[in-house]
């Protein structure tokens, strides 16, 4: 009489080679989800880098678009001109008088703005006035853009040619703004004057 016997289960063997390979799915599964987490961390950073590149840009560009010829009393009978151009921090890479300065809560102060665009280290910053005298009020500073290598403004006169820097009395055609950033490289755009 031979009995045979039935075994319900796995084997030692069958068990490990189960393990092996769920293991195996289990990493090969994190390794794609760190990497979609990895990608989506790179892709966010990019975007929010582009958006504060686009955002300076727009800055820059309400501001150029709303050029106005005042100039500025120093208070000592001096007119310092309404455009103003140079490379040192203290006088700014850019300064200008611009209109459409909106005043919805009313208060006692013109439409105009004083603005002035410096380069602090590698930020690109906005300093603005609402007081286009203002001889001894703080600016509000605004830090547009960091990674910034340098910023050059330069300007088309009336004949065409373009010019370094800028102090007369009249408005450019054009205004030319170039920057080379860590990440973007170079950047350069021409802004036309509207007056």
């Amino acid at each position: 009489m031979s009995t045979s016997k039935q075994h319900a289960g796995f084997t030692l063997v069958e068990l490990l080679v189960a393990v092996a390979v769920f293991s195996l799915m289990t990493v090969v599964a994190y390794s794609g989800l760190a990497s979609i987490i990895k990608n989506d961390r790179v892709s966010l950073e990019h975007e929010v880098a582009l958006k504060k590149l686009q955002r300076t840009l727009v800055f820059i560009e309400k501001d150029l678009r709303q050029l106005s010829l005042r100039p500025r009393n120093t208070g000592y009978s001096e007119l310092l001109p309404a455009v103003k151009s140079g490379e040192s921090s203290d006088t700014g890479l850019l300064e200008f008088t611009r209109a459409g300065n909106s005043n919805p809560t009313d208060l006692t102060r013109s439409s105009l703005q004083r603005v002035r665009y410096v380069l602090d280290g590698d930020t690109l910053q906005r300093l603005s006035w609402n007081l286009v005298d203002h001889n001894d009020v703080d600016p509000l500073t605004m830090n547009l853009l960091t990674d910034v290598r340098s910023v050059k403004f330069s300007f088309f006169s009336a004949n065409g040619r373009n010019e370094g820097e800028w102090s007369k009395q009249e408005l450019p055609m054009g205004i030319e703004f170039k920057l080379t950033h860590e990440h973007w490289g170079d950047i350069r755009r021409i802004f036309p004057i509207y007056y």
